[in-house]
């Protein structure tokens, strides 16, 4: 009995937990006894419903914006240069002005200060960032003096010394540096190499400062009164590069510089002579036979009176006369033609018919719009011009 009451009692329970078990299954939803639905409750964790995502909108992808460059500064322009040979009679001053910045080249003799300052003027100086003494000789500095107390430069290079100019370089507090061969000066945009003296030799002239000056490649040679073995050196230094467009004949073309193989070396296209009235016969017959044979076009002060060259930023050239615009062809400052008054400038008159124009190198001359100048343009009267060279076939001048 006690085993079949067992039995029962185990069945009993069995049929409980199915009925359980079968309760809880078939109401997921909440039916049943409720009893079943806490056990299921406590016994069983919801799974979350996942939020809904947004679908990504299709468009085009942006491209990434380019770095802005970083600003530069813009190219400045070469200024215009301006190179004058000042007429100072019997001695040598040469004014260079690039910019704003303004130089001279020795002072003339006693006397010259007039010319000078007037030609200053004319460029719209009011002060010189620096002078050059090429050489102590009252020739070169004479008129120095006044114009030191008048224009108050800044800076003066010299080689041996100021000579008579020193005490007004000091007065007026201008800063004085010896220059020795292999210094570069900067004159305004323009490169100004000291070519001599290496040493000082004793002998003022062999001792002058010879300037190497570049203008965009355009080479302009400023000699002093330079001689012997100085000037050879100075020519075998230029040799090394291009030829020059000028040269400034040394010691106012005395038989005793300018040498043929000088020359030959530095090869330049024109020649400026300061010279003026004087008893030793400069330029000497033997300088510009050289300097003719050599093919270097000259001028004089004497003859062709203050010479101006204006050198554009691309480089042309325009030339001015205060006097003839004539060549020099022969020795003793006033032979191979004579000087006419007034200022020879582009379109003004001059002797002859009218102004016509010249180049650096040709053997013609040429109506204003001639298309052969292009590169040069030298004014010259007609006079002169039939004096020398032959008309242009092209733009038929008058003949």
């Amino acid at each position: 009995m006690a085993i079949r009451g067992t039995v029962r009692l185990a069945a009993m329970l069995a049929a409980v937990v199915v009925l359980v078990g079968t309760g809880c299954g078939s109401d997921p939803g909440g039916g049943g006894t409720g009893g079943g639905n806490a056990s299921v409750a406590t016994a069983e964790k919801a799974t979350p419903t996942p939020k809904a995502t947004k679908k990504p909108k299709h468009s085009t992808p942006k491209p990434k914006p380019k770095p802005t460059p970083k600003p530069t500064k813009a190219a400045v322009a070469k200024p215009a240069t301006k190179i004058v040979f000042v007429n100072v009679g019997q001695g040598d001053a040469a004014i260079i002005k690039s910019g704003s910045w303004t130089g001279l080249i020795d002072g003339g003799p006693s006397g010259s200060e007039g010319a000078i300052e007037s030609a200053l003027r004319q460029l719209g100086v009011s002060r010189l960032d620096a002078v050059v003494v090429s050489h102590p000789h009252a020739d070169h500095t004479g008129g120095l003096s006044g114009v030191v107390y008048d224009y108050r430069p800044r800076q003066a290079y010299v080689g041996e010394g100021a000579g008579g100019a020193s005490s007004a370089l000091r007065s007026v507090g201008t800063s004085i540096k010896q220059v020795r061969r292999g210094e570069t000066l900067r004159f305004g945009a323009l490169s100004a190499k000291v070519l001599s003296p290496g040493s000082l030799s004793g002998d003022a002239n062999e001792d002058s400062v010879v300037l190497l000056v570049d203008d965009g490649g355009k080479r302009f040679l400023f000699t002093g009164d330079c001689t012997g073995a100085n000037e050879s050196l100075v020519g075998s230094i230029c040799a090394r590069g291009p030829p020059l467009y000028l040269l400034k004949v040394a010691h106012h073309g005395s038989r005793y510089s300018t040498s043929s193989s000088f020359l030959a070396e530095t090869n330049a296209t024109f020649a400026v002579i300061s010279v003026g009235s004087n008893s030793y016969g400069h330029p000497t017959p033997e300088t510009i036979s050289a300097l003719r044979a050599a093919g270097t076009r000259i001028y004089s002060t004497r003859k062709n009176g203050t010479v101006t060259l204006s050198v554009a930023a691309s480089g042309s050239v325009a030339w001015t006369f205060a006097k003839s615009s004539k060549p020099v062809t022969k020795a003793g400052g006033s032979s191979g033609g004579g000087g006419g008054s007034g200022t020879s400038t582009a379109g003004s008159s001059g002797g002859g018919s009218g102004k016509v124009y010249v180049t650096e190198t040709g053997e013609c001359y040429h109506l204003g719009g001639c298309q052969y100048l292009s590169h040069s343009k030298i004014p010259i009267s007609l006079k002169d011009a039939k004096a020398g060279y032959r008309a242009c076939s092209v733009c038929k001048p008058p003949t």
